[in-house]
């Protein structure tokens, strides 16, 4: 599917994934147990899901810029916005 749709695969290790910071790359002390959604940063205080931190860490770690990357469809139509 890669070579069909001419996209670059990037095999990224998971582990660790949910305990670093999708911002600053901080480790969390302790696992976050399966009932917490929420990751909170210690160090740099950022809030965000925890399905979404980890996907963003996995981008940081393939070597993209996860900054675009979200909500963005690589080469899909142009949606417009209401004025």
């Amino acid at each position: 599917m890669v070579r069909k749709h001419g996209r670059n695969l990037g095999l990224v290790h998971p582990a660790h994934t949910t305990m670093d910071c999708g911002r600053c790359g901080a480790r969390a002390k302790r696992a976050l147990p399966l009932s917490e959604r929420t990751c909170t940063c210690d160090a740099c205080g950022a809030v965000s899901p925890r399905d979404k931190n980890s996907a963003r860490v996995m981008l940081v770690r393939a070597g993209l810029n996860p900054a675009d990357a979200d909500r963005g469809r690589p080469d899909g139509p142009q949606v417009r916005q209401a004025a």
